[in-house]
């Protein structure tokens, strides 16, 4: 695949590092590591869909010369959201961290987290997006995605980037690269749930190493 550097499959597979923490003990979730098989699928997190079309397809994948896990079924759906849930931890009130690249998308090119995930239809999700520059916020109710909260902000092709987010009760923060970026009161999804990893229609996105502390 050309998209302007070397991206190559390699033996990975995705495992996942997580023991019994007290709240507020941060966990490391690696989402790809050396060890498996070409275009390894990941035992880390779930594969799930909000929208149209056909099944999605998580794979281990090299991103300058590093593991990362990636989206690979590319569908060009503008309402096609896949999503890689990690059920392992439930939580109502969480902070997250994802490292991520993106690398190509002529729709999008979306890296997001989700949380308080009752299902793949009922969420929330807080993205960056390197094609139009921006870090947003959304609910996703019954499929439904509204924007609560959003910020025009360069998210660059081909470098690797940090997204953050924290929610306590009804407060929900969102950074970039440490900067931030949104803060903001929504009470529209309540209770614990699960994490995971969410992008868009035909994004191409490596993501890396995914940090988890619960707070509650």
């Amino acid at each position: 695949m050309e998209v302007g550097f070397h991206i190559g499959f390699s033996l990975l597979s995705a495992i996942i590092l997580l023991t019994i923490c007290r709240a507020g003990d941060a966990r490391v979730i690696r989402l790809a590591s050396p060890g498996a098989a070409v275009g390894a699928s990941p035992d880390s997190c779930r594969p799930a869909l909000t929208g149209e079309g056909g099944p999605v397809a998580w794979q281990v994948l090299l991103v300058h010369n590093r593991a990362a896990l990636a989206e690979m079924s590319r569908t060009a759906l503008d309402n096609r959201f896949p999503l890689c849930v990690v059920d392992t931890v439930k939580a109502s009130d969480v902070e997250l961290g994802i490292s991520f690249i993106p690398i190509a998308g002529k729709i999008d090119q979306a890296a997001g987290l989700i949380f308080r995930v009752k299902d793949a239809n009922n969420y929330y999700v807080a993205r960056a997006d390197a094609l139009e520059n921006n870090v947003s916020l959304y609910h996703v109710i019954k499929g439904v995605r509204e924007q609560i909260a959003g910020v025009n902000v360069p998210v660059g092709i081909g470098q690797t980037l940090q997204l953050g987010v924290r929610i306590e009760g009804e407060a929900i923060k969102v950074s970039c690269n440490g900067r931030p970026l949104i803060d903001v009161n929504d009470q529209t999804i309540q209770g614990s749930g699960a994490i995971g990893l969410w992008t868009k229609a035909d994004s191409l996105t490596g993501f890396y190493d995914l940090t988890v502390s619960i707070l509650k």
